[in-house]
């Protein structure tokens, strides 16, 4: 993540640069704002550009690196230890001090609603916040809708919100705001095919004491093993009341929906445990298939009730086969019995 440092005020916090960073007079149209009149309305511009940052001068007084005027409207490639000065003289300049790639992140506010000093959170695909040990929400990015969500896991109902770059968050007594590196092209080619849930295979290998849960997930051209996970267990048990509700002839649209406060008594959770667990389920999904299939597909919200929506799953405790569904051959061999 690139950052720059205000050479005015080298007692500020590092500001960290968007994949297209504009500096400039106007306070709605800049991502950085010098004021100053000799500053054009839209001043410079960072972008990265072929795995590489630049700037360009497009103002009406200049733009200088390291004494050297620009030529205007012609990239120049930047270097950790630039010094950038905006107009005439050293009055308006800042200082790069970092040109990894852009990020998407969260960035701390203090009180006043102004960076803090505290490093940014350097998001993945999918992320407990504050942290994995003791989440308040969940934020992650289904791929298939090019969208990020927030999930409150004290929540029962585990609905999904949908923020925006620059969107604010508040949690663990700290105020963050958002700041999201759009798709390149490239990304957006390099997508996978989208799977429906009817071409996901499941087969759940049980411990005798019920203490470890194994999942195997089967397209039709790949096969992930997944190690003992807390979470499996509880796509397991949404498996298998899915099962009942299919042994007493409820159609599919209807198998299997549960309200959580049904499945925390039954599984001993507490909600932001059990919507912790049902958040790293669905992120795991994600990952393995390559966002060819969302994880909200797979585990379902329908009002306040949720499901397991997969379609051929099978269940093993120890070495029996305790539930077959939508699967007429039956394997004998068992990766963990």
């Amino acid at each position: 993540m690139a950052a720059i440092l205000d050479l005015n005020n080298e007692n500020k916090a590092l500001s960290y640069l968007n994949a297209c960073h504009c500096f400039g007079r106007s306070p709605t149209n800049v991502d950085t704002v010098i004021n100053a009149q000799e500053v054009s309305r839209i001043h410079a511009v960072v972008e990265w550009t072929s795995n590489q940052w630049f700037i360009r001068d497009i103002s009406n007084n200049g733009t200088w690196v390291n004494n050297q005027k620009l030529v205007k409207d012609s990239p120049h490639k930047l270097k950790v230890g630039d010094k950038v000065f905006f107009a005439s003289g050293e009055s308006h300049g800042i200082s790069i001090e970092d040109l990894n790639p852009p990020q998407n992140m969260l960035m701390p506010l203090d009180q006043s609603g102004k960076p803090a000093a505290q490093s940014p959170i350097i998001l993945s695909d999918g992320n407990l916040l504050p942290s994995e040990q003791n989440p308040e929400i969940a934020l992650f990015y289904v791929p298939s809708k090019d969208q990020w969500y927030k999930e409150f896991l004290v929540d029962t109902d585990g609905s999904a919100f949908p923020v925006a770059d620059s969107d604010l968050l508040f949690f663990a007594d700290q105020k963050w705001q958002l700041k999201l590196t759009p798709l390149t092209e490239n990304t957006v080619l390099m997508a996978k095919t989208k799977l429906s849930v009817d071409q996901i295979k499941y087969r759940f290998n049980l411990s005798l004491d019920e203490e470890s849960t194994e999942l195997t997930v089967t397209t039709d051209d790949e096969k992930f093993s997944l190690a003992n996970k807390a979470h499996h267990y509880l796509t397991l048990s949404l498996a298998r009341h899915r099962d009942e509700d299919a042994q007493q002839g409820i159609d599919a649209d209807n198998q299997g929906w549960r309200l959580p406060e049904t499945l925390i008594k039954e599984l001993g959770y507490e909600i932001t445990l059990f919507n912790t667990h049902v958040c790293r389920a669905k992120q795991q999904f994600r990952d393995v298939l390559d966002g060819a299939c969302d994880g909200d597909e797979l585990i379902e919200r329908k009002g306040k009730k949720i499901r397991f929506a997969g379609v051929f799953y099978r269940i093993y405790k120890g070495n029996e086969l305790i539930v077959n569904r939508g699967q007429d051959k039956v394997s004998l061999t068992v990766l963990h019995g």
